[in-house]
């Protein structure tokens, strides 16, 4: 069917014909695979409701597959750094194999995506499809000479995996005569949901369990006028706090010899806070006995952050075989970053005169930015300044 709007969507879960929740692989890419992230925690509510969240197994295989790759290259990464530093402290003990002992918890690569993929499984009460037991064969092959989404004229043999993973949803929803919301920014799944008969298609997880939610009215506009109002205050310093805690990398290109660079913690210097229509209510609980809400709402930030970076030049002595310190110097740089943050907030007496709105926490769901230098030289910018000669 046509993709719809999030009216439209509203108009059907309301009917009650839309009863479950499914997400392509690139979300979970986009989240960076943060399974702990708010925003794929909150499908663990959807069990209460109930409404249900399916996975197709070909995509549940894609994302433990993707979980491997991360965690056999951060550990790589890891035993290189390690090495390095134990070599440059000449430390005996504790042993690198030790450290990463330690930090893997003796767990290969692809025992720990499993187990994080279970435990993800289990606490959402997901769903995964087998999907070649629903799909024969012959319906992906017929597709794929017809041209269907998801094959195009381009590589179509990349498709198969789109294709099986997608028409094992649609299978599951027509037996069952329900709909699926399916949330994706791949372009092939679109083009399938577009022509789809059971599968609506929405581009970003918080404004899927937006509409899914159906928080009560008014609540967006107070979070919204708690934002602006009272709580502004509040939530910039909860911010600031998480952009304290982000990681920085930094990478520069040197104009002679070579550059290392050690990005230090950022510095808050300014917060562009969301319009009301921007605040996707992913979560909403009664909490003291239905006296209140807690509530957890996903949020675009534009921020302005200061980050120190500190730069030490050496260039390679061919003759001696060694490298020599061309000296260090340090540059302060203001980043521009566009990011979501999930807030918590505790809501009393909504829609009332003593209505109030606590913001109780606040999380960055992107932990890590590198900042680009571009070219970059040992000397200070004033320094080539020589006066007019």
């Amino acid at each position: 069917m046509p993709i719809v709007d999030d009216k439209q969507v509203k108009a059907h879960l309301a009917a009650d014909r839309v009863k479950a929740i499914s997400v392509d692989t690139n979300i979970f890419d986009q989240k960076r695979l943060q399974l702990n992230s708010a925003s794929m925690q909150a499908l663990a509510s959807l069990k209460a409701r109930p409404f249900r969240f399916i996975l197709s197994g070909t995509v549940a295989k894609e994302v433990v597959m993707h979980m491997t790759k991360a965690a056999t290259n951060a550990l790589q990464e890891a035993r290189k750094s390690i090495g390095q530093a134990l070599f440059a402290f000449d430390t005996r003990a504790p042993t690198r194999e030790h450290i990463l002992e330690q930090i893997s918890g003796s767990r290969s690569p692809s025992d720990t995506a499993n187990l994080r993929w279970d435990k993800f499984v289990n606490d959402t009460g997901c769903e995964v499809l087998d999907d070649t037991a629903l799909v024969p064969t012959a319906t992906i092959f017929d597709s794929y000479f017809a041209g269907e989404p998801p094959f195009g004229t381009g590589r179509k043999k990349n498709e198969f995996p789109d294709a099986l993973a997608l028409h094992a949803l649609e299978k599951r929803a027509s037996q069952e005569g329900i709909w699926i919301l399916v949330v994706s920014n791949d372009g092939d799944w679109r083009a399938y949901c577009e022509q789809s008969d059971r599968l609506f298609l929405v581009s970003q997880i918080e404004r899927a369990l937006a509409l899914v939610t159906d928080a009560p009215i008014g609540l967006r506009a107070a979070i919204h006028a708690s934002l602006e109002g009272a709580g502004n205050d509040q939530v910039k310093r909860l911010i600031a706090a998480d952009v304290e805690r982000l990681e920085f990398t930094a990478r520069a290109y040197p104009m002679y010899g070579e550059v290392e660079l050690y990005a230090m913690a950022g510095e808050l210097k300014a917060v562009t806070l969301p319009e009301e229509s921007e605040i996707d209510i992913i979560d909403v609980e009664e909490i003291d006995d239905g006296e209140g809400l807690q509530v957890v709402a996903s949020v675009p930030l534009d921020l302005l952050v200061n980050v120190p970076v500190e730069l030490s030049f050496s260039i390679w002595d061919g003759v001696d075989g060694e490298s020599l310190s061309m000296g260090s110097r340090s540059v302060e740089v203001e980043e521009e970053l566009n990011v979501r943050a999930s807030l918590t907030l505790l809501v009393y007496d909504l829609a009332t005169e003593d209505e109030t709105v606590d913001i109780d926490d606040s999380e960055i769901e992107d932990c890590y930015h590198e900042v680009d230098l571009g070219e970059v030289d040992i000397f200070e910018p004033e320094d080539h300044d020589y006066g007019d000669e």
